[in-house]
C-alpha cells in the first residue's frame, strides 16, 4: 500500500497480479502520483493494470501520463473526465490497452471516442462462509477479450497447521449471451441461499444485465 505525497485521501493498493488499485476522492491529479515513502519514481512501471475505484470522479491533466506504460484501465462509474494527450492516445491505441467499466458510463465512452477496446469490468457477486466445510468462497462474474465469460470461484480453506490455508480457484463458463430474458432474480437462483441474498441486492448485476437486454432487443429489432 502507498500514500500520496500531496494527498492524503490517495491511496494506492498494490496486487502481485499487476493490478494497481487508486482510492480517493474527486478528481486526481499528476502531484497524486508522488508517493511518501517510495524511492524509485518509475515505481508505477511495476504494475500493467490502474483500476480507478468509486469516489474519484476525474483524471486531471498529466496523471494518465505516470500510467503510459499499463495494458489496462478500469474506470469506476464515478469516473465523469480523464484528460489524456493525444500522445499518450496514439501509444495506447499501438499497444491496444484495454479500457474497462460498465455499460452506460464515461468509460465506455472514453473507449469508442478515442477508438480504444472495451470490455465490461468484473462483477463481484458474493462473499460467504460454507460453515460444513469450513471454506470461505468469493464469487465473481468475469468478462474476457477472447473467451467466453465465466463465474469464478476463488475458494478458501483451513489447512493443516496453523497459519496455513488451503482451497483453490475454479471457473465455470458461460455461453456469450447468458444474460439474454435473464433478470437478477434468474442468476441469483443458481447459487447457494449464501449467495443468493447477496447476488439479489447486486446494483453492478442488476445494471449489467438491464443494459445487457436493453441492447439486445434493440439489435434483434
Amino acid at each position: 500500500m502507498y500514500f500520496s505525497k500531496h494527498n492524503k485521501k490517495v491511496i494506492y493498493i498494490n496486487h502481485y497480479s499487476g493490478l494497481l488499485e487508486v482510492e480517493g476522492e474527486g478528481a486526481l491529479r499528476r502531484e497524486d502520483t508522488e508517493l511518501q515513502h517510495e524511492a524509485s519514481e518509475n515505481w508505477a512501471k511495476e504494475y500493467d493494470t490502474l483500476s480507478v475505484t468509486e469516489g474519484i470522479t476525474g483524471l486531471g491533466e498529466g496523471y494518465l501520463d505516470a500510467f503510459s506504460h499499463i495494458d489496462c484501465l478500469i474506470l469506476s462509474r464515478t469516473v465523469e473526465s480523464a484528460a489524456a494527450s493525444d500522445e499518450l492516445l496514439k501509444g495506447w491505441r499501438k499497444r491496444k490497452v484495454l479500457i474497462r467499466g460498465e455499460y452506460d458510463t464515461f468509460a465506455e465512452r472514453f473507449a469508442a471516442e478515442n477508438k480504444l477496446d472495451f470490455l465490461h469490468s468484473d462483477i463481484p457477486l458474493a462473499e460467504y462462509d460454507l460453515e460444513v466445510a469450513h471454506e470461505h468462497d468469493i464469487v465473481t462474474l468475469r468478462f474476457h477479450q477472447n473467451a467466453p465469460p465465466d463465474i469464478h470461484f476463488n475458494c478458501f480453506t483451513a489447512g493443516s497447521s496453523a497459519g496455513n490455508f488451503g482451497g483453490g480457484e475454479y471457473a465455470s463458463k458461460l455461453p456469450r449471451n447468458f444474460y439474454v430474458g435473464r433478470t437478477v432474480e434468474d442468476f441469483a437462483d443458481r447459487f447457494s441461499d449464501g449467495a443468493r441474498e447477496q447476488i439479489l441486492s447486486n446494483e453492478t448485476l442488476g445494471r449489467f444485465l438491464e443494459i445487457s437486454n436493453k441492447r439486445h432487443r434493440n439489435k434483434t429489432v
